[in-house]
C-alpha cells in the first residue's frame, strides 16, 4: 500500500497551474459553453494516462541501465515546476489560445495532455514508486488523478470562460496566478524532500 498520501496536494497544485490543457479547457468553454466541453475531459484524462504510463515505462526500462536517469528526470521536473511557478500564464496567452483554436475537438485536447510535460512529472516526482508496484496501487492512484482532474478541469473552464468573455477585471487574475504559484511550491515541498532523501 502507498505509505503517504501527500502526493495528493502536490498533483493539485500541478494541475492548478495554468497550461496548454487548461487553457485549452479555457477556450472551448467560452466557444462551447461548459456543457459541451465537459465532453473533452475524457480526452485530457486519456492523454494524461498514456503519457503519464509512457514516461513511467521508460523510467522503469532505463533504471537498469541508467539508475541515476530518475534523479535526472526528478530534477527537471522540479525545475520544470518552480519555472511554471514564476512565468505562468497572463490572461492575455488565453485570448491567444482562444484566437488559435476557434473550435476544440478531443483529439486536440488528448494531444495537447499527451505531450504535456506535466505528464514527466506525475512520473517522475509526485506519484509515488508503488504506484507501479500492485494493481491496486496503480488503480488507487490513477482514481485519485481522476477525480482530481475534473474538478481542476471545471475551474479552468469558469475561470477562463469569465476571463476571455471579459467579465473580471486584470487584477483579479492577476491575484489568481500568483496565488497558485504560491501554492504551487508550497505543495512541491513533499516532492522536494523525496528527492533530496
Amino acid at each position: 500500500m502507498i505509505e503517504s498520501w501527500l502526493f495528493v496536494l502536490a498533483m493539485i497544485a500541478v494541475m492548478m497551474t495554468p497550461g496548454p490543457s487548461n487553457a485549452l479547457m479555457a477556450s472551448s468553454a467560452h466557444q462551447q459553453g461548459i456543457a459541451k466541453t465537459c465532453m473533452l475531459i475524457p480526452a485530457e484524462l486519456l492523454g494524461y494516462f498514456y503519457a503519464i504510463n509512457l514516461w513511467a515505462l521508460i523510467i522503469h526500462l532505463s533504471a537498469p541501465v541508467w539508475p541515476n536517469l530518475i534523479h535526472l528526470l526528478h530534477f527537471l521536473s522540479i525545475a520544470y515546476v518552480l519555472w511554471l511557478a514564476f512565468h505562468l500564464w497572463k490572461s492575455t496567452h488565453l485570448h491567444q489560445y482562444n484566437q488559435k483554436h476557434p473550435s476544440i475537438q478531443p483529439r486536440e485536447l488528448f494531444i495537447s495532455s499527451l505531450k504535456n510535460p506535466k505528464a514527466l512529472l506525475f512520473a517522475a516526482g509526485i506519484f509515488p514508486i508503488e504506484t507501479w508496484a500492485s494493481p491496486l496501487n496503480f488503480i488507487l492512484v490513477f482514481a485519485v488523478f481522476s477525480v482530481v482532474l475534473l474538478p481542476v478541469a471545471l475551474f479552468w473552464m469558469a475561470f477562463g470562460r469569465t476571463i476571455l468573455a471579459g467579465k473580471t477585471q486584470k487584477i483579479k487574475a492577476d491575484l489568481l496566478y500568483k496565488g497558485s504559484a504560491l501554492m504551487l511550491i508550497l505543495c512541491m515541498f513533499p516532492v522536494v524532500l523525496r528527492f533530496f532523501a
